[in-house]
């Protein structure tokens, strides 16, 4: 039982279960569902065993742009109290985007900050945390990936292919376009969390 106890731990210290159920899941079922209906002669072929990494890496890029893209529009929110509108979400497309004043979730990290310095070494507080938060992106990415798997049912039973083609590359467009969001964000985040910290540590 021990062994079991260690093995979970360490999936949770390794942030493995976050990623498989926050992001590869929900990649899996937005990149299915689009295959199955649109382009259903790929699922066809066999699949050497070797593919599987780059598959599940796309999973990956796949639910995590889903994420991303549920944050751009506020739909996905990491605190009850959102900061920021759509216009300073959107500001991280423009050529001014590393400017800190695009930073809205300070107050955010240094209330992660405070709870870290609370629970300082009691790793059962803090496993329930990332429990926590594993729990929140699985349902709010699951949520978004079933949302545009049934967009993608409903305008199956359009009888024009073009249609069809078009939506797959809408969508396709806007995950791109929220990873290229998500990099700029994630640059911010940890200048914010770096920062942070550095400044915690001088107050020592």
């Amino acid at each position: 039982m021990g062994d079991i106890g260690s093995a979970v731990k360490y999936l949770y210290s390794q942030f493995v279960l976050r990623d498989v159920l926050s992001f590869v899941t929900p990649g899996a079922i937005v990149v299915w569902i689009a295959l199955s209906l649109f382009y259903p002669e790929l699922l066809k072929q066999p699949i050497h065993w070797l593919l599987y990494i780059p598959i599940f890496g796309i999973f990956y890029m796949v639910g995590f742009a889903v994420q991303c893209f549920g944050e751009i529009f506020d739909i996905i929110r990491f605190t009850p109290k959102g900061h920021g509108g759509w216009c300073q979400r959107f500001k991280i497309f423009g050529f001014n985007w590393a400017n800190p004043d695009n930073i809205w979730w300070q107050e955010d990290h240094e209330r992660f900050a405070d709870f870290f310095e609370a629970t300082d070494r009691n790793e059962e507080a803090q496993q329930g945390r990332e429990r926590m938060v594993v729990l929140k992106q699985m349902c709010a990415n699951g949520f978004l990936a079933s949302a545009i798997a049934g967009t993608f049912l409903a305008v199956n039973h359009c009888p024009w292919t073009y249609v069809n083609l078009c939506w797959v590359s809408l969508w396709a467009f806007l995950l791109t376009a929220s990873l290229f969001w998500g990099y700029r964000v994630h640059v911010l985040r940890q200048y914010t969390r770096e920062t942070i910290a550095i400044n915690r540590r001088g107050r020592v």
